[in-house]
């Protein structure tokens, strides 16, 4: 294989975000009953070395998964957007796993990410 088929084949990340359906399962603030919330996350996928950086030994004192949320996900009709720092590291820890799933599928981490 050549470069050219290699970025043909997706092979270098061209940062388009990918949809990605969740369902979110959840007691409701007011009722105290669980309830399900099905949304779209959009993606974006990130290149190796985005990833490497990202989660790289002598990072800030910053939560690398919020980090590694903030840089993937946007949320909204169109994705416009951003789940920043702040946001991510403060979201109920069952959601940020179920987001961080879906980034670790988008990106092919395999969970890797959630193990650092």
């Amino acid at each position: 294989m050549n470069l050219k088929q290699l970025k043909a084949r997706g092979g270098i990340v061209d940062g388009q975000p990918v949809k990605k359906e969740v369902s979110w399962k959840h007691l409701d603030a007011e009722s105290g009953q669980e309830v399900t919330d099905s949304f779209t996350l959009h993606i974006r996928r990130q290149s190796f070395g985005v990833i490497e950086r990202l989660f790289a030994q002598d990072e800030t004192e910053q939560s690398r998964n919020a980090s590694y949320l903030a840089a993937c996900v946007s949320l909204g009709d169109e994705g416009t957007e951003a789940l920043g720092y702040d946001d991510a590291y403060n979201l109920e820890p069952s959601l940020g796993f179920l987001m961080l799933n879906a980034v670790n599928e988008v990106n092919g981490t395999g969970g890797v990410a959630a193990k650092n």
